[in-house]
């Protein structure tokens, strides 16, 4: 008997409905995690995200940030990712870090740029009003 002589011939597959289950509740997991885990920057903090079921949140107000730090390897520098380390004020390392953020350099500088808009914003409500000038009627001469 020959190979020619087959007319089919079929493997048992390893991939079972169990298989299939799994690998859709895992994904589904590990999404969740995803889309749950992040950093948000507000007009007055920069926020860390994490956690589907134990859910952890730390806001750092914008006043209290002292450095931001990026590192990034060769690799992960050319697809555009890094880890950014926030440090505040009053606290001896790190408050928060978010590894393989996507562009970490542009997320600093809207972070600075808060910043800078934050103290302006400071500044101009401290600063006193200036008495409103009455339009002066025009002389006759």
């Amino acid at each position: 008997m020959s190979s020619n002589d087959n007319i089919a011939i079929r493997y048992q597959t390893k991939r079972r409905p169990q298989f299939w289950f799994k690998a859709i509740f895992s994904l589904g997991i590990w999404l969740l995690w995803w889309r749950n885990d992040y950093l948000a920057l507000t007009r007055r903090s920069v926020v860390r995200h994490e956690g589907v079921l134990n859910r952890r949140e730390r806001a750092i107000p914008l006043n209290q940030v002292q450095d931001i730090s990026i590192s990034y390897g060769v690799i992960r520098r050319l697809l555009g990712h890094g880890d950014i380390r926030l440090e505040t004020a009053g606290s001896t390392g790190t408050e928060v870090t978010m590894k393989n953020v996507h562009k970490p350099d542009e997320f600093r500088a809207q972070v600075l740029e808060q910043i800078d808009r934050f103290y302006d914003d400071d500044a101009r409500r401290d600063a006193p009003e200036k008495p409103k000038e009455e339009p002066q009627e025009p002389k006759e001469g």
